[in-house]
């Protein structure tokens, strides 16, 4: 759109909303009480969502220690799923380039059930997959309408703090079951957590 680009910094605290948000963020638009902006919005939102699939999604990479914590949580047998917001159009090539679609054991995207999250039709959705029951589930995220989907489906519940977080965020006030900073946290937490639900 011939602008200036914009920083990583004003666009990471933005990536757990979704396209729209960072679109919004980036092109500093009030969709909520501006039609211009709003307009202009609906024009970019499918660019955006084009040029990101044209990546063919290379450039995505897992956060430091993630490969080895889920490593370690399939030596334990404990079987893992993703529930995103995501589209599944995005989300599944996503995590075949990633090398992570054939690993989960189950893959709920944004338009796999007809909510998406804070709602725990989600949640509840891959708890059927995997034949459990949620009182036996952690769901870990990074932003507030994770915990409040994980809390409302009766699953324990981890925030990753080192996710895409804003820094004025206090993730305290989510009140989640455990704040972890890094995968080595959350692996530590499970473990322990999986001997008291055993």
């Amino acid at each position: 759109e011939n602008r200036p680009s914009v920083s990583y910094e004003l666009i990471r605290p933005v990536v757990s909303f979704g396209s729209s948000r960072m679109v919004t963020t980036a092109f500093d638009l009030d969709i909520e009480n501006n039609a211009a902006d709003k307009a202009y919005h609906q024009l970019l939102l499918p660019q955006f969502l084009e040029i990101y699939r044209e990546t063919n999604f290379r450039l995505t990479k897992a956060f430091p220690g993630i490969d080895d914590m889920l490593a370690e949580i399939e030596q334990l047998n404990l079987p893992w799923g993703i529930v995103t917001n995501k589209p599944k159009a995005f989300t599944d090539p996503l995590l075949k380039v990633a090398g992570y679609f054939n690993r989960t054991n189950c893959v709920v995207s944004g338009d796999t059930t007809a909510y998406s999250k804070p709602d725990p039709t989600p949640l509840n959705y891959a708890c059927d997959l995997l034949n459990v029951t949620a009182k036996n589930c952690v769901y870990i995220g990074d932003a507030a309408t994770d915990v409040q989907a994980g809390k409302a489906a009766g699953m324990a519940t981890i925030i990753a703090a080192f996710g895409y977080i804003p820094d004025d965020v206090h993730v305290n006030s989510w009140q989640a079951d455990h704040i972890a900073h890094s995968p080595n946290e959350i692996l530590t937490w499970i473990k322990q957590w999986s001997k008291q639900a055993k």
